[in-house]
């Protein structure tokens, strides 16, 4: 049965599924409207206390810009800014737009700037009056402006340039207090003349519409077209009649678009569409465009507020004048330069929330020309490769109906593909291109197609096609400056900076050859990063100073991401300080890194409020980013986030959502981490087709992971082979084997115990010219270091002798995570092996000779130290250790505040357990057993205060302890209130309704704890062990034999079965009292019950003879004692004397060993 499973999960299936749109609603009439507008240990010391239900902010915050304010009218908003909502509407059908009737205008519907200035009061008057209304509208919050409203001298010219710099764009103001700078200089005079004053109230507009579409609602709109409304009317515009007056142009483009945001849509429309045909031979056409198309700019997020994004795409076909500014022609050179590029990343941001743009597209090619169809087919599938969503559905669409698509459409196209990553896609169009190219009449589309061509290849590190691309433009005189740098990018990503440093000095080390500028350095620099080499990183960057360039964001972030791939954070941090010195800000890129640190260093809190801090700096977030935060929360197995996470991508309208293959890559990782059965991956991996995407390398080598981890080693190997089939025959370069996938296969078969089929993969991979890494190496070690018998840590340990004995530049250590972390990878099987077999001196020597070769000690490798003391007796090593372990902690969590905060704060372990958890749990059990309880509540104290969340495991060793310690009260009583509670509120967490369609993907802005809950606990360690997982394997498989509903609401929905299967997880694997720690309360019972009591444990004391020595009065006594703690013990904690019988039950009826997974 599992090889027609393994056939049956590469099925292709349908590509989309429908969902629901809009119509546009009908037209107005049209008419130009004018508006105005403690004891050492006290008796809970251990215990934690409730939350007090703290609140929690938004993921998402209010805009900067402060748009809920009140109006001057007075007719201000609610806290939440919501006025009148938009109104729902039917799905979209464009047979109702084509067939609709326009207007026919008359001389009285003239635009309503006249020539006179009768009509314009005062401006001055017009502020005072309006800020008399301000003074009556208490209750609507005003903005607070660093000066008063009525400037000093000294502040006035102040006030006068910040005007005159927004009005033309070189400084950005929240709208509000853009707004209130205007009305306060109004108050005593004109800020400015009529055109400064227009095109300051313009960047406004902009600004208010410009903002996050969950920031815009309906009432927001009215009350900001009020206010600008009442503000033109006090603007003269000059009496020298259109067309010739650009500045009445402009004024009458404004007031549209005010006109719009009242929600007077139809007529605002049909005004820019006539004001955007004026002009004569002596009008300049281009600037009037302009000021027509920031009109236009304004408007479509004001539609698809009012009517849904189908409404842009509605305006778009019925308005083919536009279609001229979506050509990179049009973009790049001119006057309108400016607002035709912002009117196109606009309108590309408002098409990108379409639900279902193949549907419309079908819809829309049916009723219209294949002109028509071929302009908005274009420009959906650029949208669709700019948002990183694969737009092959939208091509076959197309196709189907042989509507072309422009050449000049194919390149850009292409080239967004590539830059999202869609190579094969990209590919494609090209090769569909290449015989066209060649017999093309003009010379200059034959050298743009070779430039995109180039582009292409430079993305993927195609080096061939690269320099079959170079060579046509080097000899047909065709070369730019940007291909030079693709050429050098090409040879870059291809990881071969040897080839690019010689490129390099080729084209610019001759006598005519024209300078190198930050896009050619940087193609260098990123060439060493991709290796690690950061000497040469470091030598180049030097270079570029000399050359008088000084590093953009760009520069950085490709150095940045070399440190952040080698977990050098020490290095990441003084990037960062230089950075804020040279007041570049980060963006969403520079971000994406910082939280995919944090993902990494298992710190899913940290990474979250990053996040936060990005949103606050006005950071928009992408795909990328939001991932980031997703993957945090897989590595941490905080498996509630990576569901809200992933729904928050899913659903339509948010920042930065978006399905694509990244996205549901994490996911699967997820499945593959918490142990979900081989079908459950294999059922997510056959619906991929539903989300648009196609699997790539990663997502086969997590399906092959899945049945490695399920012991499916046939069915891995038919994936792995189909994998290199489809990325042969059908040419898919994302299907390109790697060193990953095939150490994922040659670690099953070791764990499967098949050496000789792993040594056969190891032979695959030197074929293919792969490098092995320090996991693949770190694999085979760890096969031979677990043998039982004693020749297996001995063939490990020669094996690792002979890798570091070797004279070559040990690539392993440079290809992945840098050197320290390198070479606890490889070291780390035999310190695990040694540990367990408590050689106490082999793990110090392994360890020390490891420090020799240039690592450093870990969290991990410390622990390893700790726990072979442990074992062994030596509390004073113990002892000695801990320390280390407490003192790396602690810089460690200091480095992930450092990451998240400008600030020196002190640094705390809130999330750092993952790693301090571990070793906490063997300092407790050591210190325990040798008779050291102080110390025992003394660290226990001093990580309480420091914010360590701590995991189950630490609170049953600390119960435990406790009855070492002498208080088994104590101990019941962490069992009742502690873990069971845990257990009751873990149940309770996981079973509350799933918020499908969150407006944020951070648990921090999940509702805070209930009164009387405790503090959420840590997430559990993910599986990283394979063998951890195996386990968890069966156990689920077990679980869910009869859970078909499961894979039937997983068919619509790829997080369902993750979801259930968090909720199962933390019952019987989490939060529970262990096995041991049961037995170990039972038999604390039934000594109290023989009227005896738990004396601390104290190995320099023989309890025997001093229980002989007692007399008959101190027995008696302590047999009294021994009543009343048990009488405490049944009164306060009866679930945990129950649970005990019922485990003790359990234990007589059944001896097959696996009760204990039962709790």
């Amino acid at each position: 049965m599992l090889e027609p499973l393994a056939a049956t999960v590469l099925n292709s299936v349908l590509p989309t599924r429908p969902l629901a749109s809009h119509f546009f609603a009908p037209r107005y009439p049209f008419g130009m409207a004018v508006r105005t507008a403690i004891h050492a240990l006290p008796h809970d010391f251990f215990t934690p206390h409730p939350s007090g239900g703290k609140g929690k902010g938004k993921a998402l915050p209010e805009h900067e810009h402060g748009l809920y304010s009140s109006g001057l009218d007075g007719k201000g908003l609610g806290p939440s800014g919501v006025g009148i909502e938009p109104s729902t509407h039917a799905p979209p059908s464009p047979r109702t737009l084509s067939t609709r009737q326009r207007t026919r205008r008359t001389s009285g519907h003239r635009c309503s700037a006249s020539g006179s200035t009768n009509h314009v009061p005062s401006l001055r008057t017009w502020s005072r009056q309006v800020h008399i209304a301000r003074r009556h509208a208490s209750d609507q919050p005003v903005v607070s402006l660093p000066h008063s409203l009525d400037p000093a001298p000294g502040d006035w010219q102040t006030w006068i340039k910040t005007f005159k710099d927004v009005a033309d764009g070189s400084v950005s103001l929240p709208p509000e207090e853009a707004w209130q700078v205007f009305t306060s200089l109004s108050r005593h005079r004109p800020p400015g003349p009529s055109s400064t004053a227009i095109a300051f109230l313009v960047i406004v507009a902009l600004s208010v519409t410009q903002c996050r579409p969950e920031d815009i609602s309906v009432g927001l709109l009215q009350q900001w077209g009020s206010r600008l409304q009442e503000a033109l009317h006090h603007i003269d515009p000059g009496i020298q009649d259109m067309p010739r007056n650009r500045l009445r142009i402009r004024w009458n483009a404004l007031h549209a678009a005010t006109r719009a945001m009242m929600g007077e849509l139809d007529g605002a429309i049909e005004d820019v569409s006539m004001l955007f045909h004026q002009g004569d031979s002596t009008t300049d056409e281009a600037s009037v465009r302009g000021h027509v198309l920031e009109a236009y700019t304004i408007i479509f997020p004001v539609v698809q507020c009012y009517k849904g994004p189908h409404a842009t795409a509605d305006i778009l076909m019925e308005q083919p004048w536009l279609d001229e500014y979506f050509t990179p022609e049009r973009t790049q050179r001119g006057p309108a330069v400016l607002p035709a590029a912002n009117l196109l990343k606009t309108v590309m941001s408002l098409l990108s929330r379409l639900e279902d743009p193949v549907r419309y597209l079908e819809q829309s090619m049916a009723l219209h020309s294949k002109e028509r169809s071929s302009a908005l087919g274009a420009l959906f599938v650029r949208v669709a490769s700019q948002f990183q969503q694969h737009p092959y559905a939208l091509l076959q669409s197309l196709q189907r109906r042989s509507v072309p698509i422009p050449d000049w459409s194919l390149l850009v196209i292409a080239k967004d593909l590539a830059k999202a990553g869609a190579y094969d896609d990209a590919n494609k169009i090209l090769a569909s291109m290449s015989s066209k190219s060649r017999t093309a009449r003009n010379e200059g589309s034959r050298h743009e197609y070779h430039r995109t061509a180039l582009y292409v290849a430079a993305r993927q590190g195609d080096t061939a096609a690269a320099d079959t691309h170079f060579k046509h433009l080097e000899r047909s005189n065709a070369l730019k400056r940007d291909a030079r740098a693709n050429y050098l990018h090409a040879y870059a990503v291809a990881g071969d900076p040897d080839s690019v440093v010689k490129l390099f000095e080729k084209m610019f080390s001759g006598p005519k050859s024209s300078p190198p500028n930050i896009v050619h350095y940087t193609a260098v620099l990123f060439a060493f990063a991709q290796v690690g080499d950061l000497d040469s990183v470091n030598l180049w960057l030097g270079k570029l100073l000399r050359a008088g360039i000084r590093p953009d964001r760009y520069v950085y972030s490709i150095v940045l991401q070399s440190f952040a791939s080698r977990r050098d954070v020490e290095s990441m941090l003084s990037l960062l300080e230089q950075m804020r010195r040279s007041k570049i800000s980060l963006t969403h890129v520079l971000y994406t890194t910082l939280i995919s640190t944090l993902a990494d260093r298992q710190d899913p809190l940290a990474a979250e409020r990053i996040y936060k801090r990005a949103i606050e700096e006005g950071v928009v977030p992408d795909r990328r980013m939001v991932t980031a935060v997703m993957n945090a929360h897989v590595e941490a197995g905080s498996w509630h986030g990576v569901v809200r996470a992933f729904d928050y991508l899913n659903t339509s309208g948010r920042p930065g959502a978006a399905m694509s293959i990244e996205v549901l890559n994490t996911l699967l990782k997820a499945y593959v981490l918490i142990g979900a059965p081989f079908r459950v991956v294999a059922n997510v991996f056959r619906q991929l087709g539903l989300a648009n995407v196609r699997p790539d390398v990663r997502t086969f080598a997590l399906l092959i992971q899945s049945a490695c981890d399920s012991g499916f080693m046939e069915i891995a190997e038919d994936l792995f082979r189909e994998m290199e089939r489809l990325a042969k025959e059908e040419g898919q370069a994302a299907l390109r084997t790697n060193v990953y996938v095939l150490t994922i296969l040659m670690r099953g078969y070791l764990l499967t115990g098949r050496r000789v089929k792993a040594k056969e993969v190891l032979d695959r991979m030197t074929t293919l010219g792969l490098k092995p890494t320090g996991v693949t190496l770190g694999a085979i070690l760890k096969a031979y270091s677990e043998q039982s018998i004693e020749q297996g840590t001995t063939v490990a340990e020669e094996f690792l002798q002979s890798l570091m004995s070797k004279d070559d530049d040990k690539p392993w250590l440079q290809l992945e995570r840098g050197r320290r972390l390198s070479l606890e990878t490889v070291y780390r099987p035999l310190l695990r092996a040694f540990n367990l077999k408590e050689k106490a001196s082999e793990v110090e020597r392994l360890h020390r000779e490891m420090t020799e070769a240039g690592g450093e000690p870990t969290l991990g490798s410390l622990t390893a130290l700790l726990d072979v003391h442990r074992r062994t007796g030596n509390t004073e090593g113990v002892r000695a250790i801990w320390p280390q372990i407490h003192r790396l902690g602690l810089e460690y969590a200091r480095l992930n505040t450092l990451l998240t905060t400008d600030e020196e704060t002190a640094p705390t372990l809130e999330g750092h357990g993952v790693a301090m958890c571990i070793p906490l749990s063997i300092y407790i059990d050591a210190l325990s057993a040798a008779g050291d309880h102080a110390e025992v509540a003394r660290v226990w104290k001093t990580l309480k205060e420091e914010e360590l969340q701590f995991d189950s495991h630490n609170w049953n060793h600390l119960v435990v302890a406790l009855v070492r310690a002498g208080e088994p009260h104590r101990a019941f009583d962490i069992v009742e209130n502690v873990i069971l509670k845990y257990q009751t509120q873990m149940r309770k967490l996981y079973n509350r309704e799933r918020d499908v369609h969150p407006q944020s993907p951070l648990t921090l802005d999940l509702p805070p704890p209930e009164e009387g809950d405790l503090e959420r606990a840590r997430p559990e360690g993910p599986l990283h062990s394979a063998e951890r997982r195996a386990v968890a394997v069966a156990r689920f498989t077990k679980r869910m034999r009869n859970a078909e509903n499961a894979d039937a609401q997983g068919i619509n929905d790829f997080a369902h079965p993750l979801h259930m299967l968090h909720q199962l997880s933390p019952v019987w694997n989490t939060w529970r009292p262990h096995g041991a720690t049961l037995t170990l309360l039972g038999r604390v019972l039934a000594h109290l019950q023989a009227g005896k009591l738990v004396q601390p444990l104290n190995p320099d004391i023989d309890r025997h003879f001093t229980e002989a020595a007692l007399d008959e009065g101190e027995i008696r006594r302590r047999t009294e004692a021994a009543g009343e703690v048990l009488g405490v013990i049944y009164d306060g904690c009866p679930r945990t004397v129950r649970l005990i019988h019922e485990y003790e039950l359990m234990k007589r009826a059944s001896r097959r060993g696996t009760t204990e997974d039962s709790y």
